[in-house]
């Protein structure tokens, strides 16, 4: 059937309408997927019409890759070339596809969608080192500001409520944003926070504090580090004004623009600083508004403290987590801790290591930026291969069994062997690499973790907070989604849709070395059997959970945001992927 090309923009790549498309496919079931003389296309009906998209790549997983531009048929006539805007417009109105929307929740899902989607065209035109991006190598920095497109399932990955452009230009990591960070003297009276180490919070976060405004801090006050949008948004509140003519807070000024902000935006790093610092940021991003609460900075120094005695480097060599042993914060007016001020010093293991380098797992595999590219982790085999003069699938496999090793390997075992449970999404997996090759990892974000009973039944001395303690079906849930579905699965998804190998190869590898983690490991074996033999996983559903404007971190049930997956490493997967089944 011919195709009408009207006057509109014909884009070859739009990161942003993929993350949107592939959260809808993956939780809607409207949709049914072809096979035509041009390629696969999904059909996806709408009140008034059909929306038609063109894949390049479908994975075992359901991540796709996109034809663009999107077409849309009405009835009878010839598929016609449409915008995303109105793409969405039709989604919008379409009862089958979402529900039924009152007007302010349509227009407020609309607007947020269609603001991730300037937000990740304007941070596109602003970089001038995309080619860089997709070649390598990378700092450290240069990966964690080099995450453009944001979540591969996710209708609004790069949505930053309430940032204004002018704010998104100084403070996002996308725009290489550095600052300085700001610091507060808290008085005794006011001051909270703890320490996992034999030296107290205050006195750690004192190795950031620079002499100058060491200089101007009173004699028993806590010196408070803070990202700069933060403490002005607190600086406006009328408690904290008062407390600054009362002398309970004072402002002791700004470091020097060494700070830089990472892919999550509120942690940030600086290359000769001992910790980083992650903070609460009243801002919404993706599912969030990103407060730290008091059990979430606990969770750091339990982990801190649980870790000791594991004899992890010499078990799992090239593994390190970069934990947070210390939290600082000050208490409001009722005397309970602000989570709008809570901060945590998490360790800098790049700390004397400039040369090497660690790159954020989602920077690797993140979707092509712009035409001709393809995935950081392609160009890098791709030029590896070429380098040995091997064959590019036997170069691929063996990268990939390494990445098993390095990953799957420690964060398997801390889970089996001691009831250790970390989940490791993308943006919590920071690979390391020489000359491109993994050779370990560090894991960040210790608030993502917890334990399961084997902890208990190793240390049946310890009172546990009851949400640090995760049954087995929690355990199936949270850390089998996290470390396969959005990690493992994005690394055979990429190398796939980039043509490097089958993606059915990788899969019999990542089998493999499951099963063989199962005769290695001595434990608790259950997340393993059910990777293995589970007909389904379950995935998190971002796209309503976006859409009905739920703050996913306050959740009471945050399963409930969950869908099942059709688990690839099963023989489920030879069934059919064509009928829109929730993927």
């Amino acid at each position: 059937m011919a195709i009408t090309t009207d006057a509109l923009p014909l884009p070859e790549v739009d990161p942003a309408a993929s993350c949107f498309f592939n959260a809808l496919l993956r939780e809607t079931r409207g949709w049914q997927l072809d096979t035509t003389s041009q390629g696969e296309v999904v059909y996806l009906p709408v009140t008034d019409g059909e929306l038609q998209l063109r894949l390049r790549h479908r994975s075992a997983s359901g991540e796709c890759r996109f034809q663009w531009p999107i077409l849309w048929r009405k009835e009878g006539a010839p598929p016609r070339t449409t915008d995303f805007a109105t793409a969405l417009g039709h989604i919008l109105a379409t009862p089958a596809l979402v529900g039924t929307l009152d007007p302010t929740t349509r227009q407020a899902f609309r607007e947020r969608v269609l603001e991730s989607q300037a937000n990740t065209r304007a941070s596109l035109d602003d970089r001038d080192d995309l080619a860089h991006l997709q070649r390598g190598p990378l700092t450290f920095a240069e990966a964690e500001q080099g995450l453009l497109a944001g979540h591969a399932f996710h209708p609004a990955p790069k949505s930053r409520a309430p940032f204004s452009e002018a704010e998104a230009r100084a403070y996002c990591p996308e725009h290489r944003a550095r600052f300085g960070l700001a610091w507060w003297a808290v008085a005794p009276q006011l001051a909270a926070g703890d320490s996992s180490r034999d030296s107290s919070a205050t006195d750690l976060a004192l190795d950031l504090l620079p002499a100058d405004l060491a200089a101007r801090l009173p004699a028993g006050f806590t010196a408070l580090p803070m990202h700069p949008w933060q403490a002005r948004q607190l600086q406006r509140q009328p408690w904290i004004q008062a407390q600054e003519r009362y002398g309970g807070l004072q402002w002791l000024g700004s470091s020097v623009a060494e700070w830089q902000p990472t892919s999550s935006h509120r942690s940030l790093y600086a290359p000769q600083a001992p910790w980083m610092v992650k903070g609460s940021l009243s801002a919404r991003l993706t599912n969030s508004l990103r407060l730290l609460s008091v059990k979430e900075v606990r969770r750091g120094l339990n982990l801190d403290r649980w870790m000791r005695g594991l004899d992890v480097a010499r078990r799992f060599p090239g593994f390190a987590v970069m934990q947070e042993p210390a939290w600082l914060g000050w208490r409001d007016a009722n005397g309970d801790i602000d989570p709008a001020s809570l901060v945590v010093l998490r360790e800098n293991l790049l700390l004397g290591a400039a040369d090497a380098e660690a790159v954020v797992l989602a920077t690797l595999t993140q979707q092509p930026l712009g035409p001709g590219h393809q995935t950081l982790l392609a160009s890098r085999l791709r030029a590896k291969a070429q380098a040995l003069g091997e064959p590019l699938p036997r170069v691929t496999r063996s990268w990939f069994t390494a990445f098993c090793e390095c990953v799957l390997t420690p964060l398997f075992g801390l889970a089996v062997e001691d009831g250790i449970v970390l989940l490791a999404h993308q943006q919590n997996i920071v690979l390391r690499l020489d000359d491109g090759w993994p050779v370990g990892m560090f894991y960040r974000d210790c608030q993502g973790s917890g334990v399961g009973d084997r902890f208990l039944e190793r240390h049946p001395q310890l009172e546990l907070p009851p949400e640090n303690h995760w049954p087995q079906a929690t355990q199936r849930r949270y850390f089998l989604y996290y470390l396969l579905v959005n990690s493992t699965f994005a690394v055979t998804s990429a190398l796939a849709a980039d043509g490097l190998i089958d993606e059915a190869t990788l899969l019999r590898d990542l089998r493999s070395h499951l099963v063989g983690l199962r005769e290695r490991l001595d434990g608790d074996l259950d997340c393993l059997v059910h990777a293995l033999h589970a007909d389904r996983l379950e995935a998190k559903g971002n796209f309503f959970c976006y859409l009905s404007g739920i703050n996913e971190a306050t959740l009471a049930d945050p399963a409930r945001l969950y869908l099942p997956l059709e688990n690839p490493l099963t023989a489920a997967t030879t069934t059919n992927h064509h009928q829109g089944v929730p993927a």
